[in-house]
């Protein structure tokens, strides 16, 4: 927006009054802030998930066991070794015995056992965006590794081994 001023000689002249267009390199570098930032959270909130999950499947898994089930049918229904089953069992020794069938136990193992899968399948998607982001963003030179490294929280040498060879897919670092 250009408005004429005049001065003391009553000369007018121009002054621009709008404002400066942002740079372009420290807009993009704020939206690869932002994307790291958003991207370690979900993750974070993903473990979050799975951790609580793996100890309701732990739990139902010796509840099972101390209802009498087998070892070697709990295995089949959880995907675990029979090893594993006796270790989760052994783990939990102050459970009393529920009563449930064992068509229930099996019902909701194999429930827990695939929102386990599913948050396993998503938390593979957020760390293949986030290993694109960052990938895109070192090439560009948008953001130093050390902010690179404490945005996504990982280590500097993890994140340029991990880019090593990358081609990040289009779009990964906004323009």
């Amino acid at each position: 927006m250009a408005v004429l001023h005049r001065d003391h000689r009553r000369e007018g002249y121009y002054r621009y009054r709008g404002t400066a267009k942002p740079d372009k390199a420290a807009a993009q570098a704020e939206k690869t802030r932002k994307l790291l930032r958003d991207s370690r959270q979900r993750i974070s909130f993903n473990a979050t998930s799975m951790r609580a999950l793996s100890v309701r499947l732990n739990q139902q898994i010796a509840q099972a066991l101390c209802d009498g089930m087998k070892v070697t049918r709990l295995a089949e229904a959880a995907e675990l070794s029979r090893w594993a089953v006796r270790t989760v069992g052994l783990s939990s020794d102050d459970l009393l015995p529920s009563g449930l069938p064992a068509e229930q136990h099996l019902a909701s193992i194999r429930q827990l056992k695939s929102e386990l899968a599913e948050l396993e399948e998503s938390k593979t998607t957020l760390e293949d965006r986030r290993l694109n982001l960052l990938a895109g963003a070192r090439r560009r030179g948008v953001l130093d590794d050390y902010e690179l490294a404490a945005l996504s929280g990982l280590q500097r040498e993890t994140i340029r081994k991990m880019t090593w060879g990358v081609q990040p897919e289009s779009g990964a670092v906004p323009a």
